[in-house]
């Protein structure tokens, strides 16, 4: 009998049922301490405990009566939008360089651009740090719109370069045929065809941003403090309500954004594919 047979017939000594089982636990673990962060937002004590004994909206009133939360919240959606933006561009730039022309440094230069991917965050949050001091360049939103589209590029690249391997080139070389400068087969032909992968690009981008803290404590001061930096800096001592109301608004803006990007993804790409 062979070992195709023998595992295809149901003989084989794995338990499907203990890896289904598993991965239940696995999924439960991941997802309930999400609900109970989203359950204690509302919970009606200032220390919560599951299950709340009440339920109430005063910490989201008073959430949104705080100028240091609502502070953090705008400034990492200022700083997740414009990374995405500028990831979403530089690496829809770099892929169609990197695919479409061949030069003799290409493996190494591929390595370079996906270091901050491979590097540990806090590597590449001390190292700035330090060239940025040694330099004299003073931390703002700028400095964290620059360090975020560098962590969140390498992602962009890898998604347009995929998509790019898998574009059918002869329909450039038929427009360019039939008149089309470089420009206008770009806008018409090739920039359709890969705008799903760019706005699943600057998606990720977006919530990788919104999420990053290891390397962003050692960018941000007063003016610029990002969501997670404040989370951590209140988890220090003790989860307050107002701790639990600031992460399931993450939660709820990290779930959103993709939802948002995969409906403008299927709206792009029409209902057939």
């Amino acid at each position: 009998m062979s070992i195709r047979k023998y595992v295809f017939d149901g003989k084989t000594n794995l338990n499907w049922q203990g890896i289904k089982l598993v991965s239940a636990l696995v999924y439960v673990s991941m997802i309930l301490p999400l609900i109970i962060v989203v359950v204690n937002s509302f919970s009606a004590q200032r220390i919560a405990t599951f299950p709340p004994q009440g339920l109430t909206l005063q910490w989201y009133v008073e959430f949104f009566r705080d100028d240091t939360f609502l502070s953090a919240v705008w400034i990492s959606t200022q700083v997740g939008i414009a990374a995405a933006i500028l990831a979403g561009v530089i690496g829809t730039l770099t892929a169609m360089g990197f695919v479409r022309k061949p030069f003799p440094i290409k493996k190494p230069l591929t390595i370079a651009l996906l270091t901050p991917m491979i590097v540990p965050p806090v590597i590449v949050g001390v190292a700035a740090t330090s060239l940025f001091t040694e330099i004299g360049i003073d931390r703002s939103i700028w400095w964290l719109i620059v360090m975020h589209t560098l962590l969140t590029l390498p992602y962009a690249f890898l998604i347009v370069r995929s998509r790019l391997y898998l574009f059918d080139e002869t329909l450039e070389d038929a427009a360019m045929t039939l008149g089309a400068d470089r420009v206008i087969t770009f806008r018409e032909i090739t920039l359709p065809q890969i705008a799903p992968a760019i706005i699943t690009a600057m998606v990720l981008s977006f919530v990788i941003s919104f999420g990053e803290f290891t390397a962003s404590q050692f960018w941000v001061q007063r003016q610029t403090t990002t969501v997670p930096v404040v989370i951590y800096s209140m988890v220090r001592t003790t989860i307050t309500p107002e701790v639990n109301v600031l992460a399931t608004l993450v939660l709820v803006i990290t779930m959103v954004i993709p939802v948002v990007g995969l409906a403008i993804k299927r709206w792009l790409t029409g209902p057939t594919n």
